[in-house]
């Protein structure tokens, strides 16, 4: 369904992204791992159309969308669960539900799909007309996921879910993303620090570092690589930097391949 290939962006003169390539097969649902300041929110901007493509291509349905406007890309059905959740807080729940909905006619379909994120998140039911700047921030993450459904994306994008949230809130959404993928079909690409939670519900994962994929492959197959158990401690990233006190994933990731390769310990 998606298809990135050697795709370059940032800001101003400094370049995030290096020549990233992925895949995000239809019906699947991809983590995306990588610690702070990987490029996993610049790589999310960039595929929705927030940020231009220095280079590279991103297909998505057979269509090359790598200069289609935002709107362009929603209309496709593409749709994104920003960090931050990024509400409009002082309208109503319902309100920011109808914002998600901005590309589509037909108001009885959209009262539905109002009732079906309703039935996902239960919660958001009986806040239905208090202001975003009400909820808390289980919930304010479930009407930024709710608003994204709205749009009824075939891709949905979800930067950082677990950001914030108490560990019983992210197991309740999880669950429901995980419903929505099995029994809906919806493609899913989550971006996650917490790699013990993302690598439990996912059916393919990449790894991202300092702007490069530098890891792929099934996640029992990650979850079990040295590579990944260095980087991850706890199911949480370690966040990297440029000193020699810090694993460089990219090395390290080599060597744990080399030598599972080779059948070393």
């Amino acid at each position: 369904m998606l298809q990135v290939e050697g795709l370059r962006a940032g800001y101003g003169p400094l370049e995030i992204l290096h020549g990233v390539s992925l895949e995000v097969p239809a019906g699947s649902l991809v983590a995306l791992l990588g610690a702070n300041g990987a490029g996993k929110t610049t790589l999310m901007r960039t595929l929705l159309g927030l940020l231009p493509a220095r280079s590279g291509r991103i297909l998505f349905a057979g269509q090359e969308v790598e200069r289609a406007s935002v709107e362009r890309r929603v209309r496709l059905g593409l749709g994104l669960v920003p960090e931050g959740r990024e509400l409009f807080p002082s309208l109503s729940v319902r309100e920011n539900l109808l914002m998600g909905a901005f590309t589509r006619r037909g108001r009885a379909a959209i009262e539905a799909d109002i009732e079906r994120v309703l039935t996902c998140f239960p919660r958001l039911k009986e806040r239905l007309a208090l202001p975003a700047a009400s909820l808390s921030g289980g919930e304010s993450q479930m009407l930024a996921i709710g608003r994204a459904l709205m749009s009824r994306p075939r891709l949905l994008l979800i930067d950082e879910l677990s950001q914030g949230l108490a560990p019983a809130i992210v197991e309740s959404v999880l669950a429901v993303l995980v419903r929505l993928n099995r029994d809906e079909g919806l493609t899913i690409l989550l971006v996650e620090q917490n790699a013990r939670k993302a690598l439990k519900v996912a059916s393919l994962a990449y790894v991202l570092q300092s702007g490069s994929i530098v890891l792929q492959g099934r996640p029992d197959d990650l979850a079990a690589s040295p590579a990944i158990q260095h980087l991850y401690l706890g199911g949480e990233a370690k966040a990297g930097g440029p000193d020699e006190e810090n694993l460089d994933a990219r090395s390290l990731v080599r060597g744990g391949l080399n030598k599972e390769a080779r059948g070393e310990e």
